[in-house]
């Protein structure tokens, strides 16, 4: 039976360290790059955590009436359906384009009470280049457990 026996120190392995290395031989530029990326997708979603519903959708629909303002006058359904779909995304809704480009209608589904009563307070009209506008909801005893908000969209 042998042994061997060595003088030389015995090497640590650590995840850590070996982590550390490996960042170290990344070009600055490109840990600058990645650093300013992951700041900016932690701050998308720490906004949309600190925003209520009723100002998401305030917001997706300021979004959707510049977008629509932006279209050719000779467009198609489905390109309005589309800018539609890009702004409001998961949202139960529903579209009447008939009088478009005049008015375009979005209905938004199964929206709670707070959600409502923050729509009435903080997007009952909403004005600019395009004038959005609630329809109903006069009063915030027409808000229910269920509500159907409809908005009018007038590029």
């Amino acid at each position: 039976m042998s042994i061997a026996v060595s003088d030389d120190a015995t090497q640590h392995l650590s995840a850590l360290e070996a982590a550390r290395e490996g960042f170290g031989r990344i070009p600055l530029a490109f840990r600058l790059l990645l650093a300013a990326g992951l700041i900016l997708v932690v701050g998308h979603e720490l906004a949309r955590v600190v925003f209520t519903p009723a100002q998401r959708i305030r917001h997706e629909l300021q979004s959707t009436a510049s977008e629509l303002k932006a279209l050719p006058w000779t467009r198609a359904d489905d390109r309005v359906r589309a800018a539609v779909a890009r702004n409001l995304g998961d949202r139960a809704y529903q579209l009447d384009a008939s009088r478009y480009p005049a008015e375009l209608k979005v209905t938004l589904l199964s929206l709670d009470k707070r959600t409502c009563l923050g729509l009435r307070d903080g997007a009952r009209r909403i004005e600019g280049r395009v004038v959005i506008a609630l329809e109903d909801y006069d009063a915030p005893a027409d808000c229910r457990a269920d509500n159907t908000m409809v908005w009018h969209i007038m590029p």
